[in-house]
């Protein structure tokens, strides 16, 4: 008989973002490393993964000729970037989901007391 010989699962080894990938262009969010520049993920947090990202997709863009200082100045305003137009998402999701929330309470309040809808004044004392 012959051993059962396991895959290795290389993306379930608890690997840590490290903050040196930076120079590459790489965030991490949600546990993954993504890109300021294209806004791509990595799958697995290598810093190989990375290098090859940057060189074969942004090597010749002009974040490639930048200096120390504007390489950091661009990271923190793509970084800026990217945090405002999550929350904006984020935003509206919880605007859409207290919509919701109150479309209940109301077919709630109308199913306890048995009124229908057409009922203006048990409307009007719902929404106050």
């Amino acid at each position: 008989m012959s051993a059962i010989v396991k895959k290795r699962k290389v993306d379930l080894e608890c690997q840590a973002f490290n903050p040196e990938w930076e120079k590459y262009f790489f965030t991490e969010r949600f546990g993954q490393a993504q890109c300021l520049i294209c806004l791509k993920t990595v799958a697995v947090l290598k810093e190989y993964n990375m290098r090859r990202h940057w060189e074969t997709q942004h090597q010749a863009s002009s974040f490639a000729s930048m200096s120390a200082a504007e390489r950091k100045e661009a990271i923190f305003k793509l970084s800026g970037n990217l945090q405002k137009s999550t929350s904006l998402f984020r935003k509206q999701t919880t605007e859409a989901d207290k919509v919701t929330r109150a479309s209940y309470e109301v077919s709630r309040l109308l199913a306890r007391r048995m009124k229908p809808l057409t009922d203006g004044d048990f409307i009007k004392e719902s929404l106050s």
